[in-house]
């Protein structure tokens, strides 16, 4: 399905009631998986974004991607929810798996489906040994070194037909495999190492091992009246079939305790290393923060304050700073440990914690190298806001634009409108020069008179764009924020405070990506406080400036934002120049 490459019509991110509806769709697919494992594929602290494609056999599709990794994708002729490989390597015994050879995985990965002389039966006499699975049940497909699926796809017969056909013919038609453009759609994660299929196999028995033991306990603990019994500690075994399977049970553990040893290890170093890593980060971005953009002057500070403004600004480009994802778990206690090392002073008033003094001439932070470059001039420019005007799709148009790949509710640009609208009229053979035939599906969208029969092309694209939402993407560091509607400017107001003092007022800053923090901050430069503050009648809150500064706000949002002057509005309350 995604061995040739798609086209990617929208990347939109998910609203809170879009993300749960996703998870409760997710659970009612997989319905082994717990609340809490979804929810860690799905954090609502990090935005989930949807992708609309159309694949190269012009089918549409919907892929629900997590910090732009694939976790779930939805294709038009399948309802059912798919799993990509990244969300299979975190729960592998989601899917039903059928083992092949390591070299055969090449073949998938080219194009082929998996066919049944190349999967890997224990026992052929057995006549499940394909699994009780239906025709089109969706399946993952694993090697016989490791678990960690390489490909996924639905069966071409049911397990059934798979054990008549002794062996031969298709077995599965794979939708998704390692390699392909959706496993590439961003820089691809390397395929983790969970052991061979036999451990799985193992632990599944010592599993049972131990649920049958417990039914067994609990059985023997209700048949007894009057006595008072330890469930925990009775040891009975009750006929020989079962005392048959659980030695079975115990032989195979002990055969390989080694190896569950050696998991068990592994396991721990994979918990470990992430907060290690962490670790380093926190305080990386710690002596980072105390030698390059806290200030003395910057002192007393709240510690959360300290932590939102500096640690995490702090942080490289690519990585994200989170002290619970550490072994410390809570701010305070890694600021206890940066005290108890001499390199800081705190203090708690009212169970508000503050930071007093940084130790600047301490070895550790006078030792402390930068690792990153300097940011260059391209990227401060890459940083100010670009302002495009597009449109989104509504019900009247949809007719028309469905037939080109889109849907209700996706963006689309004029050049791209125009496209589609020349291209329906050259399908629909309406084009007479430079004017439009009228046949009943236009007149239904663009609402004509009756009796018209013809239109220019200019105004028929100009009245079929005028059905469509007006809509504007604003881009800042890559991030983009639709704002549907009339956009409105940055409004830069003066008012008289009291005992006659004037403050001036940035309103709507926001809408264009700017951050009141930095905004405010390089306020600040020209000597007058500047604050962020509710007004009343105001949607969005507004940085204020001491006096009237209207001039150098209007030079600052010009030459370091570049905002176009269309959108800045108030500059009639500059102080006049004195004759």
């Amino acid at each position: 399905m995604f061995i040739k490459p798609f086209k990617i019509r929208s990347n939109n991110q998910l609203k809170e009631t879009e993300r749960k509806k996703l998870c409760d769709e997710v659970g009612q697919n997989f319905p082994s998986l717990k609340n809490e494992e979804i929810k860690n594929l799905l954090p609502k602290k990090e935005s989930v974004s949807i992708l609309k494609i159309i694949t190269h056999n012009a089918e549409m599709g919907k892929i629900y991607c997590n910090a732009k990794v694939p976790l779930f994708f939805q294709l038009n002729s399948q309802s059912e929810l798919f799993p990509t490989l990244f969300t299979l390597w975190h729960h592998p015994n989601l899917l039903y798996s059928y083992t092949i050879k390591s070299p055969i995985v090449s073949k998938l990965a080219n194009g082929a489906n998996l066919m049944l002389p190349g999967v890997v039966v224990d026992n052929f006499s057995n006549f499940h040994c394909y699994g009780k699975l239906k025709k089109g049940a969706l399946v993952s497909i694993i090697t016989d070194d490791n678990v960690a699926p390489i490909a996924i796809g639905l069966t071409a017969r049911s397990s059934e037909d798979m054990y008549m056909s002794a062996g031969s013919g298709k077995c599965v038609d794979i939708v998704h495999v390692i390699g392909d453009y959706l496993y590439n759609i961003d820089k691809p994660l390397v395929r983790p190492k969970l052991g061979p299929p036999t451990l799985l196999r193992n632990e599944s028995k010592i599993r049972s091992f131990n649920e049958s033991t417990i039914s067994i306990q609990r059985q023997i603990a209700n048949d007894i009246d009057g006595v008072s019994v330890d469930i925990d500690n009775i040891n009975i075994i009750t006929n020989k079939n079962d005392e048959t399977n659980i030695e079975a049970a115990v032989n195979d553990l002990k055969s390989n305790s080694l190896s569950n040893d050696l998991l068990n290890d592994n396991e721990k170093k994979e918990l470990i290393y992430p907060l290690q890593k962490m670790d380093k980060l926190l305080e990386y971005c710690f002596f980072k923060a105390c030698k390059v953009s806290l200030k003395k002057e910057d002192l007393p500070l709240i510690t959360s304050t300290f932590f939102k403004n500096h640690i995490i600004s702090a942080c490289p480009t690519g990585s994200t700073v989170d002290v619970k994802k550490s072994s410390y778990k809570k701010l305070s206690v890694f600021l206890a440990n940066m005290k108890a090392k001499g390199l800081i002073e705190t203090s708690i008033l009212k169970g508000v914690e503050t930071l007093l003094s940084v130790k600047y001439d301490h070895p550790l932070i006078q030792n402390f190298i930068v690792m990153e470059e300097s940011v260059s001039k391209e990227s401060e420019m890459s940083n100010a806001p670009v302002i495009s005007e597009c449109f989104r799709v509504t019900a009247p148009v949809v007719p028309i634009l469905f037939k080109f790949g889109y849907e209700k509710g996706d963006i689309i640009r004029r050049p791209e409108i125009r496209k589609c609208f020349t291209e329906y009229i050259k399908i629909e053979n309406l084009q007479n020069g430079k004017l439009v035939k009228i046949n009943p599906q236009l007149a239904d969208v663009l609402r004509t008179k009756e009796n018209q029969q013809y239109i220019t092309i200019e105004d028929g694209i100009n009245k079929f764009i005028g059905k469509m939402t007006h809509t504007h993407e604003i881009t800042v560091a890559g991030n983009k924020i639709l704002h549907s509607g009339k956009l409105e400017p940055i409004d830069i107001t003066v008012v008289t405070r009291s005992h006659c003092k004037k403050v001036t007022l940035i309103n709507n800053l926001e809408t264009f990506g700017i951050k009141l923090e930095d905004f405010s901050k390089e306020c600040q430069v020209i000597g007058a406080s500047a604050t962020i503050t509710n007004v009343s009648g105001k949607k969005t809150p507004s940085v204020l400036v001491q006096g009237n500064q209207v001039l150098y706000v209007y030079k600052l949002l010009s030459e370091k934002y570049h905002i176009n002057k269309n959108h800045i509005k108030g500059l009639e309350f500059a102080p006049k120049k004195k004759k």
